[in-house]
C-alpha cells in the first residue's frame, strides 16, 4: 500500500485496525532492508503484529534454494529492534487515538492468571484488540 493510500484509508476509516506478520533476518536480508521494515512500521502504525525471527525449516523452498546467512547475533538484534519499534509505535498510537474513547467490547471472561483477591477480566474491542481490566 502506498503512503498516500494509507493516509486516505485512515482518513476515511480513522479507527481502522491494521496488522502484519513480520519476519526478521530472512536469508540475505541487508541492513537497509531491515531499516526499511522499521520505517514501514513507523509509517503504517500497525495495531497488531506477529513478529518472528527467521529460522530455516527443512523441506521448504528456502531450505532447498537459499543460504541462511544472517548471523545469530544480528538476528537477535534485529528482532529486538522490531519488537521495540512496534511496542513504542502502538503505545503512542493508542494514546493518541484510543485514550478516552468509548469502545464496544466483547466480554471474554476472567483472566486465568488473575491474582488471588483481585480478579482481572479480558475483553476484545471491535478491532480485535485485547484489553484487561480489574
Amino acid at each position: 500500500m502506498r503512503h498516500i493510500e494509507l493516509h486516505f484509508v485512515r482518513y476515511v476509516l480513522p479507527y481502522v485496525s491494521l496488522s502484519a506478520d513480520l519476519i526478521s533476518a530472512f536469508c540475505g536480508e541487508t541492513m537497509e532492508e531491515h531499516k526499511d521494515t522499521l520505517s514501514l512500521m513507523e509509517s503504517v502504525k500497525y495495531d497488531q503484529a506477529f513478529m518472528f525471527a527467521y529460522s530455516m525449516r527443512g523441506r521448504t523452498y528456502a531450505h532447498r534454494t537459499m543460504k541462511d546467512d544472517v548471523p545469530d547475533e544480528v538476528i537477535l538484534t534485529r528482532i529486538q529492534e522490531i519488537i521495540c519499534t512496534f511496542r513504542r509505535v502502538v503505545q503512542k498510537r493508542n494514546e493518541e487515538v484510543e485514550l478516552g474513547r468509548l469502545l464496544l467490547v466483547l466480554f471474554e471472561g476472567e483472566v486465568k492468571k488473575s491474582e488471588p483477591g483481585q480478579r482481572s477480566w479480558s475483553v476484545r474491542t471491535d478491532q480485535n484488540k485485547r484489553l484487561v481490566f480489574n
